[in-house]
């Protein structure tokens, strides 16, 4: 027992004299958990972008409206005067929800026939969609049941004779991208980028860590340009992280049959770039970190909460304005977002622009830091090779 209490207390004691240990353990969960929980917030999606169609323009179509746009699910931006327009708002990812009002709406519902309401929803996000579905059926319906209590009220028909005034407002809803509400479609594109960054990340940051505890850092420096160690240390990683993206949604979209619609070639452009980012972002870590468990902690730091803010499944909308900056300064939310726009939505390479200009931007950044850290080593060795003839 003895043994036990000193083995035990030996191992207490090389926890907390080691710093980057003790984060590790005790202040990422803190800090991870309090991210989450700021994430969340709101507990429910709000203010989803909406167009509005009204090709009824009457007063119940009006009323119609209001209730979409006073409901905090949606945040009514624009009323259109087709179906065409909404459609182009909500492919341009301007709008993710279309309520169509047709013609005609008031005269159904005053001869007490069936009428319609359609909603029209980009699916690739099912939190959204799911979320779009409830409220605006409930929208309806409280619209539906209000107009007929008006007529009860009216006609003072109550009872059996009431029942034969009751206004239907049908409501309908078409599905975009997903229309199957396949959880398949919409989680694994996500998860499979993820995985992907997480040991992308890994690897390249250890290719120098790895030298500088074997001691063979400042000769490598000392021997090499930089352009010389990022073609020499980064591009395996960026050969083999080419063929893991090519190979892993290989077996997605052919192997599993997860449905796709736009064009690999571009994907495999969208991925390319990400990796690049990445690669530069993991390269500029490997340069700074002094140990392999350092620059492992500071990348994952990075990657593990990649996934939850990135927009994928709880929209940037959402998201608190602090936790949803973090979110935009993260390269897997613009693969994420390339990969829905592809894959998902079978756009092409002009709704990409956005995320090819971010993940550029993060590579030279990146880049730019390993630079700056690479000649403050080159320095460093010039210094004590001066030192060293000196002293000789």
């Amino acid at each position: 027992m003895n043994k036990t209490a000193q083995l035990f207390g030996q191992e207490w004691r090389s926890i907390f004299q080691n710093r980057t240990l003790v984060s590790i353990m005790l202040l990422v969960p803190f800090l991870y958990f309090s991210l989450f929980g700021f994430l969340y917030e709101e507990k429910k999606i709000t203010d989803v972008p909406t167009v509005v169609v009204d090709s009824d323009q009457t007063e119940l179509s009006r009323e119609l409206i209001r209730a979409f746009d006073i409901d905090q699910s949606f945040a009514v931006q624009t009323i259109v005067g087709s179906e065409t327009e909404a459609m182009q708002l909500i492919d341009q990812g301007q709008a993710q929800v279309a309520v169509l009002v047709p013609d005609g709406l008031t005269k159904k519902v005053k001869a007490g026939q069936q009428a319609e309401v359609l909603t029209v929803i980009d699916g690739s996000n099912m939190m959204i969609s799911n979320t779009v579905v409830r409220a605006a059926s409930t929208i309806v319906k409280t619209v539906s049941a209000g107009v007929t209590l008006k007529k009860l009220e009216a006609k003072g028909a109550w009872g059996e004779t009431g029942e034969s005034m009751f206004t239907g407002i049908d409501y309908r809803y078409r599905v975009l991208y997903n229309p199957t509400f396949s959880y398949l479609s919409f989680m694994v594109f996500g998860l499979g980028g993820t995985v992907l960054q997480q040991t992308l990340f890994l690897g390249i940051a250890l290719a120098i860590t790895r030298e500088k505890e074997q001691g063979t850092w400042k000769q490598t420096v000392s021997q090499h340009s930089f352009l010389q160690l990022l073609a020499g240390k980064a591009g395996p990683y960026l050969l083999i992280s080419t063929f893991t993206l090519v190979g892993t949604y290989a077996i997605l979209l052919k192997g599993f049959g997860v449905p796709y619609y736009g064009n690999l070639l571009h994907f495999l452009m969208i991925g390319t770039a990400f990796n690049i980012a990445v690669l530069a972002i993991g390269f500029a870590i490997s340069c700074y970190a002094k140990s392999q468990l350092q620059a492992t902690q500071t990348a994952m730091m990075i990657a593990v909460p990649s996934f939850m803010l990135s927009g994928f499944t709880w929209p940037l909308t959402a998201m608190p304005a602090g936790v949803a900056a973090i979110g935009k300064s993260l390269p897997l939310t613009y693969f994420l977002h390339g990969t829905r726009e592809i894959l998902s939505k079978g756009h092409g390479l002009s709704y990409l622009t956005h995320d090819f200009t971010v993940l550029l931007l993060m590579t030279l950044v990146g880049l730019f830091i390993a630079y700056v850290t690479y000649l403050r080593a080159t320095a460093k060795n010039s210094i004590i090779t001066a030192e060293q003839s000196g002293i000789v």
